[in-house]
C-alpha cells in the first residue's frame, strides 16, 4: 500500500513530475487517484489543473517575490508556492485560510526552515496583488500564461487573432455532448435534460452538439450508459459532416484511438463497412468499449499504417485521418502542454504527420475523399502540411470546405477554440484524381 497523502502533497507530486517531464496530468491522475481512492478527486484537480493553467503567470509571480531561485532539491517547496499562489489569486479561500494551509503543509513536507519563506511570499502576494498583475501585464509570457515560443508562433501564424487565442486557452472548456441520433433526436434528449434539471444549449457546428451549462458526472446523463449520448467536443463532431459518406462505403479511420470520432460516422450514416486502427493496443479497448455502449459495428485492427502491412492497396472510399499533434488547440483541456510540448518535438510530430499522409493515400480509392484533421492551431501541422503534401501527390485535388465560425486558409479550414464553445481544430479534404 502506498504511503498515505494529504490533496497538496498529492498535488505536489503530481506537479513536480510534469516540471521534470515524468508524465502528464492524464496518466498522473490515472497512475494516482486510483492509489488514493480517499481524496478528494476535485480538489486535487483544481490544483493541479490550475497552477499548470496559470503556471507562467505564477511562476513570474514567484520570482519577483524570492529572494533567490530554490535549489533543485526544493522543487516540492516551490510547487507548494505555486499552489498557494493560485489558491490566493483564483480560488475563493479566504487569503488567511489559503496563506495558513499552505505554510502548514510546508511543515508536512519535513522541511520546517520553508515555513518562514512560504509565509513570507504569500503575505507578500496577498499586500501587493494589484502592484504583481500590473508587472505581469508588461511580459507577454505572464499575462497570456503561455511559453514564449508558442506565443511568438502563434502571433507569426495568426498575427490578427493570436491574443484571442490566448486568452480562450486560459478559460475552461464547457462539457459537449454528442447525441446519438441514430436512436434519439437532438431537441428530444435537451427535454430529457431539463427534466433531469441540467441546463444545456445546442451547438451551432453540427446537428448533434449539445453544451452543458454546467459540467456534471456522465452518470448524470439520461440514457448515457445506453448509448444515447457521448463526450465530444463540436469541432471534434464535425468529421461525420465533412466526410462524404453514403452506406455500403468501405471508410477506414487510421488514428482511431479512443473511437469518438468513429462511432460519430457510424451514427450519422448507417451502413458503413469501417475500420478503425491504432498502434496503441490498450487505446483499442477503448475503441472497443465505445463501439459496444453505443451498440456500433467496425472492424477494429491494432496496427500503424506506416509501418505494418497494409489493409491493402487503393481498398478504402473513405479515410478518416486524424494525425497526432501538438493539441495546441485543446490547451483549455489540457493545460499542461503549456508546460510538455517544445518546439523539437512539433517538429517530429509535423514529420510524422507526412508519414502518415503518405502511407494512407496508397489506400484510398481513384475518386476516393480523404479527410486529415488535427486538434492544432499551428500552421505547419495544419494548411502548411497540406499544401506539401499536394505539391508533391500530382493525384491529390484539394477540396474547400465550408465551415461555421473558422478561418480558410489557402488549403483546409481553422478553427481557434471559442470560449463557451469549441474547440481549435484543423480539416482538410482531399480528393484523389
Amino acid at each position: 500500500m502506498p504511503k498515505p497523502l494529504s490533496e497538496r502533497q498529492l498535488c505536489i507530486k503530481i506537479l513536480g513530475d510534469i516540471l521534470d517531464h515524468r508524465g502528464s496530468l492524464a496518466s498522473a491522475f490515472g497512475a494516482n487517484l486510483k492509489s488514493y481512492p480517499n481524496l478528494n478527486t476535485a480538489l486535487v484537480q483544481e490544483y493541479c489543473y490550475g497552477v499548470c493553467r496559470w503556471f507562467h503567470q505564477l511562476d513570474g509571480i514567484a520570482q519577483l517575490l524570492l529572494d533567490k531561485p530554490l535549489r533543485k532539491k526544493d522543487s516540492d517547496v516551490y510547487c507548494l508556492i505555486l499552489m498557494g499562489l493560485y489558491q490566493l489569486f483564483y480560488m475563493r479561500t479566504p487569503a488567511h485560510a489559503a496563506i495558513n494551509e499552505t505554510v502548514a503543509e510546508a511543515e508536512k513536507l519535513g522541511k520546517s526552515w520553508a515555513k518562514n519563506l512560504v509565509n513570507a511570499i504569500l503575505r507578500g502576494a496577498q499586500r501587493r496583488q494589484a502592484e504583481l498583475l500590473e508587472q505581469t501585464e508588461k511580459n507577454y509570457v505572464c499575462k497570456y500564461s503561455h511559453p514564449d515560443w508558442l506565443i511568438s508562433q502563434l502571433k507569426q501564424d495568426w498575427p490578427t487573432t493570436y491574443r484571442t487565442v490566448l486568452d480562450a486557452d486560459n478559460v475552461r472548456a464547457p462539457m459537449t455532448l454528442r447525441v446519438n441520433i441514430a436512436k434519439i433526436s437532438r431537441s428530444e434528449y435537451l427535454a430529457k435534460l431539463a427534466i433531469a434539471g441540467l441546463s444545456a444549449h445546442q451547438g451551432v457546428l453540427t446537428s448533434t452538439a449539445i453544451i452543458l451549462n454546467s459540467p456534471c458526472d456522465v452518470a448524470l446523463l439520461p440514457g448515457f450508459s445506453d448509448g444515447m449520448v457521448s463526450i465530444q467536443d463540436e469541432a471534434s463532431q464535425l468529421v461525420a459532416a465533412l466526410l462524404p459518406l453514403a452506406p455500403g462505403l468501405k471508410v477506414l479511420d487510421a488514428c482511431a484511438a479512443p473511437g469518438g470520432k468513429t462511432c460519430a460516422l457510424l451514427e450519422a450514416q448507417a451502413g458503413l463497412d469501417l475500420t478503425a486502427m491504432d498502434n496503441e493496443p490498450r487505446r483499442i479497448m477503448r475503441i472497443q468499449e465505445n463501439l459496444g455502449r453505443l451498440d456500433l459495428v467496425a472492424t477494429v485492427i491494432c496496427g500503424d499504417i506506416c509501418t505494418d502491412s497494409n489493409p491493402g492497396a487503393e481498398t478504402f472510399d473513405r479515410i478518416l485521418l486524424d494525425v497526432p499533434c501538438s493539441a495546441t488547440g485543446v490547451i483549455r483541456r489540457h493545460p499542461d502542454i503549456k508546460l510538455l510540448r517544445t518546439p523539437d518535438e512539433v517538429s517530429r510530430l509535423v514529420q510524422t504527420q507526412a508519414d502518415l499522409l503518405h502511407a494512407a493515400w496508397p489506400l484510398l480509392k481513384p475518386g476516393g475523399f480523404l479527410l486529415y484533421s488535427t486538434c492544432s492551431t499551428l500552421k505547419a501541422e495544419n494548411t502548411d502540411q497540406i499544401a506539401l503534401f499536394v505539391m508533391a501527390m500530382s493525384t491529390a485535388e484539394h477540396v474547400r470546405l465550408d465551415i461555421a465560425d473558422s478561418t480558410s486558409c489557402e488549403f483546409g479550414t481553422q478553427l481557434f477554440p471559442k470560449i463557451n464553445s469549441h474547440d481549435g481544430f484543423f480539416y482538410a479534404l482531399l480528393r484523389k484524381r
